[in-house]
């Protein structure tokens, strides 16, 4: 074929294609049963915490805190053996533990060895987001439509929290042989080991392989591509020249360094404080719900109305993620904003209409930041630093989840809940001033012209 080598300029060229679809349906799929994992410890909390006679602060803490504080070292571990092995080896292996760590919870005796089967489950669930739909969606898609496909990958796996409400409101409340919400880890765990084979299908990044100086792997991949492409479309749009910079070992000090010291400083503290904004209300919706007084039926009901607005939310950014008007970087400070103050909604109301109503709309706008900025944090470095720069500040998300998943809830225990979201709302303006005036502009930029 034309023009061998040249890989990232070629995939950037391509139309969508069916192996593209299938690339994302794939890539889909591991990322539903990662936020499958993220989302059961919101809903099993009140159970733990009978379960072990611990209270509900510490139910979170050991549902929810520790399963963040192995995800904070299963993603700079994980990333790095993406720069390393390749971004496959690393996506095939977390897999692996993040099974493990679920299928153990039942054989938990104690709050303790409990807790670390959340953290080993950490491990395994810390890197999935970031590099497999965040990197290889970046290192694979064009930048025309790379935002817009990357939201569809998440609008496809946000059924996730769906399927869990759903489950939760039949299984929680029985015993099967054992407690019923350790079925939802058992159904968890399974479900990761049955689509281990499928990771298998993945290809290995182009952009990885060429920047290692692996053209004939390389080759063959973008060769694929491009040869459906021809079959599908009959041609092939003309090639513009794109630089790729090749290294084999990058420094830590390069993501410090006059080109990037500044994305790397909005978004080392980005990552560290939206986490109290996302996750204070998705691990915490139930148990907010059970402070002010509901059942435990009752509140896992109004949590599925509530949680079917990650979805639709997600639903909605495909649409808006790629717009040169409303760049990803303006998304992200406009979200987290409304965010703050909808939450402070949430957490003063009492009435059910109401609580239903912000509750809905505040899932809604947590997933088109959610897409915005996943998309956003990939793209703001090139390929030779970005499975260990994005892993940096995505595994410092993980580590601000632990203190805030630690204290949130102490916060919502001793003064309520308008308390805590009283909390997030400040730390949701921090966030907001923070990308405003530090991030640069992204929307259907190429990653090589983004990320020199």
């Amino acid at each position: 074929m034309e023009n061998k080598g040249n890989y990232t300029a070629r995939l950037e060229r391509l139309p969508w294609t069916s192996l593209h679809t299938k690339l994302l349906i794939l890539l889909a799929i591991g990322e539903f049963f990662d936020l499958f994992d993220l989302f059961i410890g919101g809903f099993v909390v009140p159970s733990v915490a009978a379960y072990y006679k611990v209270g509900r602060a510490d139910a979170v803490f050991y549902t929810v805190a520790l399963l963040f504080l192995g995800a904070f070292v299963g993603c700079l571990l994980f990333t790095l053996i993406g720069d390393a092995y390749g971004r496959r080896t690393a996506i095939v292996l977390n897999m692996f533990l993040l099974s493990i760590g679920e299928l153990l919870i039942p054989l938990a005796s104690n709050i303790g060895l409990y807790g670390l089967f959340r953290f080993i489950s950490g491990l395994g669930v810390g890197p999935e987001a970031v590099l497999v739909l965040d990197i290889m969606s970046t290192e694979f898609f064009p930048a025309r439509i790379r935002g817009r496909r990357l939201a569809l990958g998440y609008t496809l796996a946000w059924t996730s929290p769906i399927v869990i409400a759903v489950l939760s409101i039949f299984i929680i409340p029985r015993t099967f042989i054992i407690p019923g919400w350790q079925w939802l880890y058992i159904i968890s765990g399974l479900g990761i080991l049955s689509i281990i084979p499928l990771r298998f299908l993945i290809p290995e990044s182009p952009r990885w392989l060429e920047v290692k100086g692996k053209f004939e792997e390389a080759e063959k991949i973008v060769s694929k591509f491009e040869e459906r492409a021809l079959k599908e479309y009959g041609s092939l749009p003309p090639l513009s020249e794109i630089k790729v910079v090749k290294a084999e070992k990058i420094p830590i000090s390069t993501i410090f360094s006059k080109e990037y010291r500044k994305r790397t400083t909005m978004l080392w503290i980005f990552e560290f404080f939206q986490t109290a904004a996302y996750y204070g209300f998705t691990s915490l919706a139930v148990t907010v719900l059970l402070t002010k007084g509901f059942t435990i039926v009752s509140t896992l009901q109004y949590s599925l109305i509530i949680y079917t607005g990650y979805f639709t939310g997600s639903l909605i950014s495909v649409f808006i993620i790629d717009s040169k008007k409303f760049d990803r970087k303006w998304q992200i400070v406009t979200m987290i904003i409304l965010i703050g103050i909808d939450g402070l909604i949430f957490g003063y109301s009492l009435n059910v209409p109401i609580l239903l109503t912000s509750g809905f709309i505040l899932a809604n706008m947590a997933n088109i930041f959610s897409n915005a900025f996943h998309q956003y944090g990939a793209e703001l470095y090139p390929t030779r630093i970005r499975g260990f720069a994005t892993g940096a500040q995505y595994s410092l998300s993980r580590l601000g989840n632990f203190i805030w998943q630690t204290y949130l809830p102490k916060i919502l225990v001793a003064y309520g809940p308008f308390a805590m979201f009283l909390a997030i709302f400040i730390i949701a303006i921090v966030v907001a001033l923070d990308v405003g005036i530090l991030g640069p502009k992204a929307s259907q930029i190429k990653v090589e012209e983004l990320s020199p």
